[in-house]
């Protein structure tokens, strides 16, 4: 069904409609709204004047304390942004948007800037007014850009590094890491960090950054010596001022002749005093010595387990679970 609502109606539906929520505004599947030229449009301190006619079908606004679509540091941006569920058409307009005191992050209120994101990039819009009584920041110079994301940050230290894509490919034994940027502001470097248990990361190398850049940036790296079983990848990002970001997380499996399906080893012969035992699947894992001597039986989750085996003397061992039987050496 199709409506096409002035600003009042919208307000009036929205507040009709969701009444738990009425703050936040939402349309549901196949619902275009459009608001005409020069009407105000006002959500929970967020307001739009278009100057041309413009439409949000099937979008919802949602206002949150965090940042969405990029990743970084809270102390870069106010702890106020509007979501949208997906890209709007282009907008063309003013835009106003509200903040409290408390959500500044020591930013200065004389500097703050409209900060859009478009689906592909930041962009600060200059500001027209920025009035710290009434805590507002308006700008009518937005022209033709599609809305997704909408937050305030200063001036001077704008949103931070927007990442695209973030891979980890398996090339045989080794792994395969690329990943890109859309934009950098004061990057100083990337990390390539690696963990086996997607806690504990380690440093693997280290790239310089582009500094500052508006364009598409696109980083890789090759690693060639991933560890059997579980490898977890992911990108720490460091700026010239002490600020960092993290990109997602990114898993690779490798099995090798220890792996026997439902439980793996990693790491054979073991070191130290710890066996990293990865689980397929819920089961008892039961531990003998060559000559049939019980140690241990364990019912295990899904997943990796640190097990200490310091009681053990070095030596040749079994782990027998229902279907199969793995050898280990200490």
């Amino acid at each position: 069904m199709h409506k096409i609502l002035s600003a009042l109606s919208v307000i009036f539906f929205v507040l009709l409609q969701h009444s738990l929520k009425a703050q936040d505004f939402y349309t549901t599947s196949g619902t275009s709204v459009s608001i005409s030229a020069n009407n105000v449009f006002h959500v929970n301190g967020l307001t739009l004047t278009p100057s041309s006619s413009f439409s949000l079908d099937d979008i919802s606004i949602t206002k949150n304390s965090s940042i969405n679509n990029v990743v970084g540091t809270s102390a870069t941006a106010a702890s106020r942004f509007y979501l949208f569920s997906g890209n709007t058409n282009a907008y063309s307009g003013a835009i106003k948007m509200d903040y409290e005191d408390g959500e500044l992050n020591g930013l200065s209120e004389s500097s703050l800037e409209v900060n859009i994101y478009s689906g592909s990039g930041w962009s600060n819009i200059t500001s027209l007014t920025v009035d710290v009584n009434n805590n507002y920041v308006s700008s009518n110079s937005i022209s033709g850009s599609s809305l997704r994301e909408i937050g305030l940050a200063s001036s001077t230290t704008p949103l931070p590094v927007t990442w695209l894509d973030f891979t980890a490919t398996k090339q045989r034994k080794d792994v395969f890491l690329e990943w890109s940027t859309a934009q950098e502001i004061n990057t100083l470097d990337f990390v390539v960090q690696h963990s086996i248990d997607g806690q504990s990361f380690v440093n693997l190398n280290v790239q310089p950054a582009a500094l500052n850049s508006n364009i598409v940036e696109t980083y890789e790296y090759l690693h060639t010596s991933p560890f059997w079983g579980p490898n977890y990848y992911r990108i720490l990002q460091r700026d010239v001022d002490g600020e960092f970001s993290y990109s997602d997380v990114r898993y690779v499996h490798f099995l090798n002749e220890n792996s026997m399906g439902d439980i793996s080893i990693n790491g054979n012969p073991i070191k130290g005093n710890l066996l990293h035992l990865i689980v397929n699947q819920e089961q008892d894992v039961s531990l003998y010595n060559t000559v049939g001597q019980f140690y241990w039986k364990k019912h295990l989750s899904t997943g990796l387990h640190s097990i200490d085996v310091h009681e053990l003397p070095k030596g040749t061992y079994f782990l027998h679970t229902n279907t199969t039987t793995q050898k280990f050496i200490k």
